[in-house]
């Protein structure tokens, strides 16, 4: 007889083993994926960040601060099938620092109000050890009388949440289980809006709007013991402004004087092109890092980045940290920021 699972939309990680099941040896993957997921993070891990497929349809907030710039962020995923997922950001920059940009910043479209769309597609298929799963069914009924469902009746859901208060029986459970590797594909197109002020040469102000877009390619791998390694390809057009100056000007053609922050010229355009090598693992449930490499070949320069996520919230999980960066630009430089609210995910 066959193995079956079945869900609810309220416990898409739950699966109900009948005591006739004997020959099933693979995990529909809408049902058991998520609980095998949360398995593969760690247990104690949550990874709510919606640009991760196995999160559930959602709309989240973040706010993230990191060296000068600050930003809200909303997000709204759905999923389609079991492995296809889109994803829409608002993102929203809340300061703007100065009009220099950081030696260590490396993204056109870090000051731009953006939209970022998202395609993500998830290959995994776990598989199951049947026999040893009805065996550890059946005791679970054995030691819970209750879960039993009547004669006729479909059987009640279990899940691996359940399971946490019987330990040899999820760990029986868990060793059945063959994970296998999950593989990962996304791509994504961003379109940013930014708003620009510079000063002529008779210093009147001048302000205009410029549009910036990228389009990126993400794939990897995910193994059960190592983590998650990918690669990253981004394209960027975007537009820059010039470095402030500060003038010493008559205040109201007075014999005062008045010191004045202006940005002569407008804003240039600039095209970017990135490769990027990335590795994702949650170590522990209080630790997380996520290292990463990329290299930009039009400016000739390498960037090196560990953000190492500490903080935890109750509700999302690791959701901040702090990021050791060094760059090789203008000769090497080294940079240190902290991060909150940029929740941990094993996917990009």
């Amino acid at each position: 007889m066959a193995l079956r699972f079945i869900a609810t939309a309220a416990c898409l990680g739950c699966l109900a083993l009948p005591a006739r099941a004997q020959e099933a040896r693979e995990i529909e993957p809408s049902i058991i994926k998520r609980d095998a997921y949360r398995e593969v993070v760690g247990p104690e891990i949550r990874d709510p960040s919606l640009t991760s497929p196995i999160a559930a349809p959602a709309v989240d907030f973040q706010l993230t601060t990191e060296n000068k710039y600050k930003k809200a962020k909303a997000l709204v995923g759905l999923r389609v099938g079991n492995d296809l997922f889109f994803d829409v950001k608002f993102i929203a920059p809340l300061s703007d620092g100065d009009s220099e940009v950081e030696p260590i910043d490396m993204d056109g479209l870090s000051k731009s109000s953006v939209v970022d769309m998202g395609i993500h597609f998830l290959a995994w298929n776990p598989r199951l050890d049947a026999e040893i799963a009805r065996e550890v069914f059946e005791e679970y009924l054995r030691r819970h009388p209750s879960s039993s469902s009547a004669a006729g009746a479909r059987p009640k859901p279990i899940s691996l949440l359940m399971l946490r208060d019987e330990p040899d029986l999820r760990k029986r459970f868990l060793e059945a289980v063959e994970w296998g590797n999950a593989y990962f594909a996304a791509f994504r197109l961003k379109v940013g809006r930014q708003g620009f002020t510079y000063a002529d040469a008779d210093f009147r102000e001048i302000s205009t709007q410029k549009t910036s877009r990228a389009v990126e390619a993400a794939g990897g791998v995910l193994t059960p013991r190592f983590g998650y390694f990918g690669v990253n390809l981004e394209y960027q057009v975007f537009f820059d402004g010039a470095a402030s100056t500060e003038l010493i000007l008559p205040f109201r053609q007075g014999s005062a004087e008045q010191v004045k922050k202006l940005v002569f010229g407008p804003p240039s355009r600039g095209e970017r092109f990135k490769i990027q090598f990335e590795h994702r693992k949650a170590v522990t449930e209080h630790l997380a890092l996520n290292p990463k490499l990329s290299y930009f070949p039009r400016e000739k320069v390498t960037l090196a980045e560990l953000p190492v996520y500490l903080f935890k919230n109750a509700d999302e999980g690791l959701n901040g940290g702090v990021t050791l960066s060094w760059t090789s630009k203008h000769g090497g430089r080294f940079g240190m920021g902290i991060f909150i609210g940029a929740s941990f995910s094993i996917f990009p």
